[in-house]
């Protein structure tokens, strides 16, 4: 897995943390995603500045995962984030 790193599009989404779980808003189409605690750890680490490598570290370590599932899962997360326009690439700090 390369070590990419995102930026949260803040313009298009608003992300709150309930307990473990979170919520992202579209606030141009007025959309809610619910997001579970793995999803809600993925969208917080890369809010935080974290790359795919790094996140996949602390997934495994919070949710006691083999890394092929980590990675897999990961990757399909980020996946919908683009897709939704609520993170885009950006350059490693």
């Amino acid at each position: 897995m390369e070590n990419r790193y995102f930026q949260v599009n803040e313009d298009k989404v608003l992300f709150t943390q309930l307990d473990d779980e979170g919520v992202l808003f579209d606030v141009e189409n007025n959309q809610y995603l619910n997001l579970n605690p793995t999803f809600c750890s993925i969208f917080k680490y890369l809010s935080e500045g974290d790359g795919l490598q790094g996140i996949k570290l602390k997934l495994i370590e919070e949710y006691d995962v083999d890394e092929d599932t980590c990675e897999s899962q990961l990757i399909k997360s980020i996946n919908l984030l683009l897709e939704k326009g609520y993170i885009h690439e950006a350059v490693a700090e």
